[in-house]
């Protein structure tokens, strides 16, 4: 809770947070900042977060939902990376979802369990807001370079199947 972030902080044993990385994900972000560089060890890289979605939202889990974030001291790039990567995964995900849904798929009755998945990744992506997948690629520093890298794998399978001269039986080829 907001009210009681400083009396917590002030609380742990700052000794056993040398070195480390520490994230608040608190709704305001002046308070923990200010708290934090006073009170952790100057060895500590900082970061205060603010996941856009409330204990309603995220209680069936973080997936695919936003996630923004101030790196207020961050000496160890290589760890705050790491820790990005598992919020920056969500633009890759909500774009294989829009562009599935442009394929307009449906349901059908010998459906396997990778279609079911595809499909649930449409509803899943496709429910959120224009605004939000905007969001995801405008924040997410990597995001211009994974839509080209997108771009780049879809036609790189494109000509591979274009130039394929496998044993494909007659029946199968067109």
């Amino acid at each position: 809770m907001i009210i009681s972030f400083e009396h917590v902080l002030s609380a742990l044993p700052t000794q056993l947070l040398e070195g480390l990385l520490v994230v608040d994900v608190l709704s305001v972000k002046l308070l923990p900042k200010a708290a934090m560089l006073r009170a952790l060890p100057a060895s500590c890289d900082i970061v205060c977060s603010h996941p856009m979605f409330g204990p309603e939202s995220g209680k069936h889990g973080w997936r695919d939902l936003p996630f923004v974030y101030d790196a207020v001291r961050v000496r160890d790039r290589h760890r705050f990376c790491r820790f990005l990567a598992l919020w920056e995964e969500q633009f890759v995900t909500h774009l294989t979802g829009r562009v599935l849904g442009k394929l307009a798929l449906r349901s059908t009755p010998i459906n396997t369990r990778g279609f079911e998945s595809l499909l649930a990744l449409i509803d899943s992506t496709s429910a959120d807001s224009f605004d939000l997948f905007y969001a995801l690629y405008a924040h997410n520093p990597n995001s211009t370079e994974q839509l080209t890298m997108y771009a780049q794998a879809l036609e790189s399978l494109r000509a591979e199947l274009l130039a394929f001269k496998g044993d494909v039986p007659a029946a199968v080829t067109r």
